[in-house]
């Protein structure tokens, strides 16, 4: 019985050593990796001096202990439309970390062109992706509008949730300008006239299509596109919308609202920066 117990003892103890040996190893490795943990914070309440900054909430959790950062590792920090600050981890603390700006770098994921997205109201999961994916490819502005056929509404813990996606969507592909989720407005109270270029994504145009607009793109330097909900547009809102701009067809294929959001969002993208 006591061999037993000391042999258990012993292999428990091995399997203790190794475990910390692969903690160790694998945040030597992660760490050694060229990554860039983003963290967001706010330009106003979040700087304790000029050049550090407080994390704290769910930013400090995810610091410590999703990600298991230590002091001396670097990382990023963005807030709204900033250059990306490198800093290093001063301190860690029970609830805060603080982190010390060493440089700015210039954000070279940040739309070069704005792009405004005038979106008919979706269910929400629907303007969840549509929020996340354009805030990937790198539209600027996405506005809800209501119409006949619109079936979502837009609460402010829905917005809440909103921007918690566009901010992860901004550390997953490295931007720091935030996609803005404007207002929802009625559609014909809406102005298109700020926008050298508005088009309209329609199944009910036959003629006009993508290729026909490229070098009017190209020109353009405010780009807005209108996608309707799930139930589209009525015949009285789509003749309305042909007067104040230029309706293309996505092809023969009937879309979901949300994959003509982000289709034709990529498709400018592509034109205006790639």
């Amino acid at each position: 019985m006591l061999t037993f117990y000391l042999a258990f003892k012993k292999i428990k103890k091995t399997f203790f050593t190794i475990n910390q040996k692969l903690t160790n190893y694998s945040h030597i490795c992660y760490n050694n990796k060229m990554r860039e943990d983003s963290f967001f914070v706010s330009k106003s309440s979040d700087f304790v001096e000029e050049n550090i900054i407080s994390i704290k909430g769910e930013e400090f959790m995810h610091l410590t202990k999703v990600l298991r950062h230590k002091v001396g590792d670097r990382v990023v920090c963005f807030y709204d439309g900033s250059d990306k600050l490198l800093c290093e981890i001063k301190s860690i603390m029970k609830q805060e970390a603080l982190l010390f700006v060493k440089e700015k770098e210039k954000c070279e994921a940040n739309p070069k062109v704005r792009i405004t997205l005038f979106q008919g109201l979706p269910k929400q999961d629907k303007l969840e992706l549509i929020s996340k994916m354009l805030t990937e490819i790198g539209i600027s502005d996405i506005v809800p509008f209501s119409s006949i056929y619109t079936l979502g509404t837009l609460d402010g813990h829905k917005r809440e949730r909103l921007n918690k996606i566009i901010v992860s969507a901004c550390k997953q592909c490295g931007r720091t300008s935030l996609t803005k989720i404007h207002e929802t407005k009625p559609l014909k109270e809406i102005d298109f006239s700020s926008y050298d270029l508005v088009i309209l994504a329609s199944e009910k145009e036959k003629e006009t299509s993508f290729k026909d607009l490229r070098q009017k793109i190209l020109t353009s330097q405010s780009i807005a596109y209108i996608v309707g909900a799930e139930g589209g547009f009525s015949d009285e809102e789509f003749e309305y919308l042909k007067e104040k701009c230029v309706s293309i067809t996505l092809g023969s294929r009937i879309l979901r609202t949300e994959s003509a959001s982000i289709i034709l969002g990529g498709l400018i993208i592509a034109e205006k920066e790639v």
